[in-house]
């Protein structure tokens, strides 16, 4: 990978540093079951699952976290009645925490190594103890997947964005809900928000090139 081939515009060779971690927002049964139903959201948990693998396979394993949104009880107590997120759940489904639908897909291989954290918004730190783990564990550099874009991971891109977290979205590895609307969003929200906040757009191939060198 060169400057002049970068499709993010970072000068060669990309690495990701010594403290960085791995955030996979909402990484759940029923959002990639969704995503399985059209071939943008196969290649897309295709993309997630070979990235996840990847970070496993490395020797000096960075900090992986996985969040997934639930609730401690069926009526859902942790949301305030009427309230615009609590429309938008109970429109979708319930996320109860027994709930097959709201584990990480067996596929990822998630391990004792891993963190996944409950959150209970759109941001991925939400009802967690994310940014402790954070600062905790010296992380400065933030690689971002998940779903969907115009939610939960833009909402994670502006919070880290102002605790000045440096923040890669990999490309390949987002997706837009419903699907095919992902073309659209992505196009606005990759391809012009990213650039006007000087935020990395990197593609999965660029990742895993990083990740070898961090």
């Amino acid at each position: 990978m060169t400057a002049s081939t970068d499709s993010n515009g970072i000068g060669s060779p990309l690495t990701f540093g010594k403290n960085y971690a791995v955030l996979n927002l909402d990484f759940m049964n029923i959002l990639f079951d969704i995503a399985k139903s059209a071939p943008e959201g196969q290649q897309f948990v295709s993309n997630c699952t070979r990235w996840v693998d990847a970070v496993h396979k490395k020797d000096a394993r960075p900090l992986n976290i996985f969040t997934t949104l639930y609730f401690s009880t069926p009526s859902q107590a942790e949301l305030p009645a009427g309230a615009p997120f609590t429309k938008l759940v109970n429109n979708f489904a319930q996320f109860d925490e027994h709930s097959p639908i709201v584990k990480v897909p067996s596929y990822l291989n998630v391990d004792d190594k891993d963190i996944v954290l409950q959150k209970i918004r759109w941001y991925g730190g939400a009802g967690n103890d994310l940014e402790g783990i954070l600062k905790r564990n010296n992380i400065d550099t933030v690689i971002i997947s998940g779903l969907s874009l115009s939610g939960a991971v833009m909402s994670t891109i502006y919070r880290l964005f102002d605790l000045d977290y440096t923040v890669y979205v990999i490309s390949d590895n987002v997706l837009e809900l419903p699907v095919p609307h992902h073309k659209q969003y992505s196009a606005v929200l990759l391809g012009s928000l990213m650039k006007k906040m000087n935020l990395p757009v990197i593609t999965l191939e660029e990742a895993l090139q990083a990740l070898e060198r961090s």
